[in-house]
């Protein structure tokens, strides 16, 4: 009589979706039905999500060399859930030794802000702030608490621990800490960690600089270090609802405003990104600064492919 295997649970059916999705092979007809797996029930997106977190946390642990074994014969079984569980299941069984070696986090936290602030207190009690469309994850290892940032912007007032460095991996830098509050503007073209209180390191590739009270960093790739006094309130004005433009050019300040808008601005040609601006702006009114624009400066505007692109007057 052949062996009858217990239904699998939907999370071992989450974990081989996720799998499925992430390697090359998988087909439009699989594409197809996972989506109707998806859709059938909100449990199943739900699942679905924190799988893909988990995932996504694989990403940022330390590549280990992996030692060959040789298997032993078993039963071949006709389910392919049967290898969502034993993924599972092997998962489970290293990670309290891979924390114990410092390898694996054993405190692991997502943290998301949509269309508002959010605020949150992480394990380690340290608080942060996300900026709207921004998330964070917290991986708490036994010998660091690190928090990945990418394409958002935080305030941070980490809580005090010498043996445990804080450190933020953000899209361009490397943000070290052992208690202090600090903000943090990243993006994949430029990331901005300016500080309040305390004393942070913070590296660039093979560049270091150690920050204190007033000091901003900027760091882009390829482009070397800058560092510069700031005030420390106009970074952080957002935390009250407001943006602080300090007469800044268009292409900078692009991506700080498309932060708070639906539909993002685009430059349309290199003159337009080079023309300068500034002032206070409410963040829950920044379409007004938008639909401004071309009185501010001199640039017209037009909506194309679900952007709006800005022109400078003078190319037309």
């Amino acid at each position: 009589m052949p062996d009858q295997q217990p239904p699998a649970s939907l999370s071992e059916i989450a974990t081989d979706w996720c799998m499925r999705l992430h390697f090359d092979e998988c087909s439009d007809a699989d594409r197809e039905a996972f989506q109707r797996w998806h859709d059938a029930d909100p449990s199943h997106a739900a699942e679905y999500a924190t799988i893909c977190r988990i995932w996504n946390v694989s990403a940022q642990l330390p590549a280990r060399p992996v030692t060959p074994i040789k298997a032993k014969p078993r039963r071949r079984y006709h389910s392919s859930w049967a290898r969502a569980a034993v993924v599972v299941l092997a998962c489970g069984a290293i990670w309290v030794t891979g924390w114990s070696a410092g390898v694996l986090p054993g405190s692991v936290r997502y943290y998301a802000a949509q269309d508002t602030r959010h605020q949150v207190i992480l394990p380690d009690l340290s608080q942060v702030e996300l900026n709207r469309n921004s998330d964070l994850l917290y991986l708490g290892y036994n010998d660091q608490r690190r928090v990945v940032l990418t394409d958002g912007e935080a305030y941070f007032d980490v809580q005090h621990n010498v043996e445990k460095p804080f450190v933020v991996a953000a899209d361009n830098a490397n943000v070290r800490v052992t208690g202090t509050h600090f903000n943090v503007w990243t993006a994949p073209q430029q990331t901005t960690v300016t500080l309040t209180q305390g004393a942070v390191q913070v590296t660039h590739n093979d560049q270091r600089a150690e920050l204190t009270p007033g000091m901003q960093a900027t760091l882009m790739p390829g482009r070397e270090l800058q560092l510069g006094r700031v005030d420390p309130a106009r970074a952080s004005a957002w935390r009250k609802g407001k943006l602080m433009l300090d007469d800044i050019s268009l292409r900078d300040a692009l991506p700080l405003i498309n932060r708070y808008l639906n539909t993002p601005l685009q430059l349309n040609d290199r003159e337009a990104g080079e023309l300068r601006f500034g002032g206070i702006y409410d963040t829950a009114e920044l379409e007004q600064l938008v639909a401004a624009l071309p009185q501010i400066l001199p640039v017209t505007m037009h909506l194309a492919d679900g952007v709006r692109l800005i022109s400078s007057r003078s190319t037309r």
